[in-house]
């Protein structure tokens, strides 16, 4: 009979005894990736309150035309139609609940059913009832669009003085002088940065609630006083996207925090 040598032996033994931690050390972070980030999610990163809007799948007619707002204190309101079955819109009031995750949120309705929202960048995403975001060709109809206020869908920001409010998550003094005005009908831009008057062009969608502001000029006045221009003016550079809830509007950079919100001041003075 042939024998393996001692030393061959202890040292294979030694090799299997050092592997294991290799393999724990790899399920640890792997189960690590997989732990929300509570500071990057839909709740916080996202400027997700506002009224929503589409037509949702339904088993026995040709579809639910719905519109559901979601409100900053935790309330929402929904109106829903059958449409093709009856005219009589319905209408329901209540509280919603954001999951751990922050990415999810539960209408608390009496009747349970279709109450679950994935929360995208302006668009709600209806879940299963298991709580599963739908797949193959149908998926695409299972969600609803942030849509800016009826009253102002045509030209969502035309014409009207918006004062700053909240600069790079400041909040402002109510009497600074920094607004923006946007004149629709040559597609410009004019304003107050807070010491000096500015004006450029600017490229708006009202469906995708894409916004650029470009070619920027300004007066070249030097105040001495404390104002918020040079970061006003790194917000008008950045700004790639809007959102409009009644009387309040946002400027945006892709999914990061606001970069600024205004409040609508009335027509435009000048």
């Amino acid at each position: 009979m042939n024998y393996l040598p001692a030393g061959f032996l202890l040292a294979s033994m030694l090799l299997l005894g050092c592997a294991e931690p290799d393999v724990n050390l790899s399920a640890s972070q792997s189960t690590a990736t997989t732990v929300p980030d509570p500071a990057h999610n839909s709740r916080n990163a996202l400027d997700w309150d506002g009224r929503y809007e589409g037509v949702l799948p339904c088993a026995d007619c040709e579809g639910i035309k719905t519109k559901l707002t979601l409100q900053q204190d935790g309330h929402y309101q929904l109106e829903t139609q059958y449409l093709g079955k009856s005219e009589k819109v319905f209408r329901e009031h209540g509280q919603f609940e954001w999951d751990d995750s922050g990415q999810i949120v539960t209408l608390q309705r009496q009747q349970p059913g279709g109450d679950q929202f994935f929360v995208g960048e302006n668009v709600l995403w209806q879940l299963d009832m298991d709580g599963q975001r739908v797949q193959g060709e149908l998926a695409e109809h299972y969600k609803l669009h942030k849509a800016p206020p009826p009253e102002l869908a045509a030209q969502p920001l035309a014409d009207i003085k918006w004062q700053l409010t909240e600069l790079m998550g400041q909040q402002l003094p109510a009497d600074n002088p920094v607004y923006i005005v946007f004149n629709s009908s040559e597609a410009r831009v004019h304003g107050h940065a807070g010491c000096n008057r500015f004006f450029g062009g600017y490229e708006l969608n009202s469906e995708t609630l894409r916004l650029r502001i470009s070619g920027i000029g300004m007066t070249q006045m030097a105040c001495m006083q404390d104002n918020y221009e040079s970061e006003f003016l790194q917000a008008l550079h950045s700004v790639d996207n809007f959102n409009l809830t009644d009387e309040q509007l946002t400027f945006n950079r892709a999914r990061m925090a606001p970069l600024a919100r205004f409040t609508a001041g009335g027509p435009a003075d000048e």
